[in-house]
């Protein structure tokens, strides 16, 4: 599907809802408070901003710390908010571009996002065209209110949702998948392959899962790119990183992953995930 080739797909702009306008006040409100009056990560944000743009004055990085805060809590809101969106607002609201069309192929793909922009809309779009063809990895969480929360929201339109721990107890269920998605842009704290590269001025580790999964499956893997059009309002695009029967070698695939997050980063610096301690894991910590 490439929406970008006639005008008369291009969605008509909704117009928010009394409860997402409800949801942004509320949400800011607790932003506001948690980040900005008690300076919930405050540290983290501002270490990560000034080591990731270091030629960017005190004034600059402050005022993508204040977008950062900002987005977030829009963020927050429009999670919440999917629990009563339609499918018919989430295509309005959420653009796909697929210009290779591989979507209406029967290609099997691993598909690859960061935590730039709304991901959870993200998955949820991408979930309208695969059902539960789709099987995205996750790292369930501490409360077992808050992983029933979540779980429904991002399974709304037949996404299947795969605990991390189950991956070995799991592999039909993978290789059965029409595509397997993950963000995979974390630490990698208890991985026992990373790749190292300088990434966002940085030595840096990643995951080397997504390539490990696609060679599995012998799979491509595709980038998801997230762009913000306005509150409430994205456009994603599938970027191939790997082709069809292509072999890379060991570590080529994510190297290819984290240029073009840093890219994406680098264009909207306010929407990735920086209260995340992304730099825990340092180049000696090969344990």
């Amino acid at each position: 599907m490439d929406e970008t080739t006639t005008p008369a797909t291009v969605p008509v702009t909704p117009r928010d809802s009394f409860g997402l306008r409800l949801r942004y006040a509320c949400s800011w409100l607790l932003f506001f408070l948690g980040y900005r009056l008690c300076g919930l990560r405050r540290g983290t944000i501002r270490q990560n901003l000034r080591r990731s743009f270091p030629g960017t004055s005190d004034a600059g990085r402050q005022r993508i710390r204040n977008d950062f805060v900002t987005r977030q809590s829009e963020i927050l809101a429009e999670f919440d908010y999917a629990r009563v969106m339609g499918a018919d607002e989430l295509r309005a609201r959420v653009r796909l571009v697929d210009p290779t069309g591989l979507l209406a192929s029967p290609v099997k793909f691993v598909v690859l996002g960061g935590h730039q922009c709304n991901f959870e809309w993200l998955l949820l779009r991408l979930s309208l065209e695969l059902g539960s063809g789709l099987v995205c990895i996750y790292k369930p969480l501490g409360s077992a209110w808050a992983e029933r929360y979540f779980l429904a929201i991002r399974s709304k339109f037949g996404a299947q949702m795969l605990s991390s721990k189950s991956i070995r107890q799991e592999l039909g269920a993978i290789r059965d998948a029409r595509a397997l998605g993950l963000v995979a842009d974390q630490v990698p704290r208890t991985s026992p392959e990373r790749h190292w590269t300088t990434f966002l001025h940085q030595e840096t580790a990643f995951f080397k899962g997504p390539e490990r999964m696609a060679r599995l499956l012998r799979a491509p893997i595709v980038y998801v790119s997230m762009r913000r059009r306005a509150r409430g309002m994205y456009e994603v695009e599938l970027e191939p990183l790997t082709a069809l029967g292509e072999r890379p070698a060991a570590g080529v695939p994510t190297e290819r992953y984290a240029r073009v997050l840093e890219r994406d980063i680098n264009a909207d610096p306010a929407g990735w995930w920086w209260s995340h301690k992304r730099w825990k894991k340092l180049k000696g910590d090969r344990g």
